[in-house]
């Protein structure tokens, strides 16, 4: 979910071999849909909710992978053009979502988001992040909310608590870089990481003003840009990134070892590998990253993957009974032990107790959510922007000049984008 690696030399010779695989894995046994993903790991998850999906639909996911995020990509937009896609597949939320619902490839899934809704088992911000002209295109396959993860023992040793407000948290920062240690692990690598720092810090500056430059309502010229920069400069001159060509991850280790002092992830899976450190389950917490006006979280960032149906699917009768019965508390409580929690349904806990806070600070404070920038913009647009974003962590001298190449970039994209999908 979170790794985009291009296969060197894959070329049409290797992608024509995997079309071929696909083509023949989306057979599959009686009571089963071929599920198509990128995450091989996961397979394991996928399995526990098959007694649960059984009960209710009659049928169960037959996970089948495609290693590397560009090959998958690759089949699924060429499944998607075939008489044998896959019954039901993992694809981004947001406008990676729309990309794919404008072809006129995928199934309308309004009569399943009236089941969800109906039954409380996803929130109407969430619900955004599938909707296109009218109409949802996919559910929720999982979904994190982004926070900064630390060492518990480290800020317990410098004197420090969990940060609530934008104060305590640059002083914390300022207390990390004073004990050798860097204060926050980020990177271009692959670019689109650069998303993990820019949109909580975007988020912190002013919610509404990243909200609507995502959707070309604003621009990145306006004053919360220019604040935005101001302060991602002022910290990148004092050092308290790491060098924006390390490997993200690279960073829970980082953390355990007292090299970096924070990190930006996901919970409830970014967890995970934290706990598989020397930290253990109980030596990390995290927090939302606090509004740069010293004011609560108004909003926070979500990484949210969907599962989608392509309008041929073989299978659709029993495609749409799974999608019907996949956010549903029974069938969440399992998919959600695999994962620490990071299901989108709000009805059932997180698995840690680290998750289990962040899960309830946004659901008892209404927080409202909102999508990262890889997935919150045209795709075009993201991508480079992003770039122009990792080439700013690498030489941030000319703020000003970054953003008007961003702004640049969207009056582009936008035109673009509204021709295509009007």
């Amino acid at each position: 979910m979170n790794r985009r690696r291009f296969l060197a030399g894959a070329g049409a010779a290797g992608l024509g071999l995997l079309l071929g695989g696909c083509a023949q894995g989306s057979k599959t046994p009686p009571g089963t849909v071929a599920f198509f993903n990128d995450v091989p790991t996961w397979s394991p998850g996928f399995e526990r909710t098959d007694a649960a999906l059984k009960r209710r639909a009659g049928a169960t996911l037959g996970p089948q992978s495609v290693p590397g995020t560009s090959s998958y990509q690759q089949v699924i937009q060429s499944q998607l053009q075939t008489r044998n896609p896959p019954d039901i597949h993992k694809w981004g939320s947001g406008f990676r979502m729309q990309d794919l619902a404008r072809t006129g490839n995928l199934r309308e899934l309004d009569d399943v988001w009236d089941t969800i809704m109906a039954n409380g088992w996803a929130s109407a911000d969430t619900k955004a992040m599938f909707d296109y002209h009218g109409h949802s295109y996919g559910i929720p396959l999982v979904q994190g909310f982004y926070v900064l993860f630390y060492s518990v023992k480290v800020f317990k040793r410098l004197g420090l608590t969990r940060p609530t407000t934008w104060k305590e948290f640059i002083a914390a920062c300022e207390a990390l870089k004073k004990a050798g240690i860097t204060p926050i692990g980020a990177t271009q690598v692959n670019s689109f990481p650069v998303a993990y720092w820019m949109s909580p810090l975007a988020v912190a500056v002013d919610a509404d003003w990243f909200d609507k430059v995502c959707h070309g309502k604003a621009s990145f010229l306006d004053a919360p840009g220019r604040q935005m920069m101001e302060i991602w400069q002022e910290m990148i001159r004092k050092g308290w990134f790491t060098s924006p060509d390390v490997a993200d991850n690279d960073f829970p280790a980082m953390v355990a070892k007292e090299q970096i002092g924070m990190y930006v992830n996901a919970a409830a899976w970014g967890s995970q590998a934290l706990e598989a450190t020397s930290l253990g389950k109980d030596g990390f917490d995290c927090f939302i990253l606090p509004p740069v006006d010293g004011s609560a979280p108004k909003a926070t960032i979500a990484e949210t993957a969907g599962l989608l149906v392509p309008r041929r699917a073989p299978h659709l009768e029993e495609t749409l009974k799974v999608a019907n019965s996949w956010m549903a508390p029974d069938v969440q409580k399992q998919w959600a032990s695999f994962l620490n929690g990071s299901t989108a349904n709000p009805k059932v806990p997180w698995v840690n107790p680290q998750s289990q806070r962040i899960q309830k600070q946004v659901t008892d404070n209404d927080i409202k959510i909102l999508n990262r920038y890889y997935e919150a913009s045209p795709p075009a647009l993201v991508d480079g922007n992003l770039q122009d974003l990792g080439g700013f962590m690498a030489n941030p001298d000319d703020p000003v000049g970054v953003l008007e190449s961003l702004q640049e970039r969207a009056d582009t994209e936008w035109k673009y984008w509204q021709k295509v999908t009007s």
